[in-house]
C-alpha cells in the first residue's frame, strides 16, 4: 500500500498509465510539464463553479453566453 500524500508535497512521482500520459501531452501541445499545469488550472476553474471530487465529470456543463 502507498503512502498518504502529504499536504506539504513538493514532488509527486507517480507511474503513468498510457492513457494518462496520452492526456497530460494533450493538454500541454506535447509537454508533460505544461500539460499538468493546464490540468491544474482547469481543476480550478471547476472547483471556482462548484465541481468537488467525487461528483460525476458528465454532468459538467459548459454554457457560452454570446452577445447579440
Amino acid at each position: 500500500m502507498a503512502r498518504p500524500c502529504k499536504p506539504d508535497t513538493k514532488e509527486l512521482r507517480r507511474s503513468l498509465t498510457t492513457a494518462q500520459r496520452a492526456i497530460i501531452r494533450a493538454a500541454g501541445g506535447g509537454d508533460l510539464s505544461r500539460g499538468f499545469n493546464e490540468l491544474i488550472v482547469i481543476y480550478h476553474h471547476l472547483h471556482t463553479m462548484g465541481y468537488r471530487p467525487g461528483m460525476r465529470p458528465e454532468n459538467i456543463k459548459i454554457v457560452q453566453n454570446y452577445e447579440v
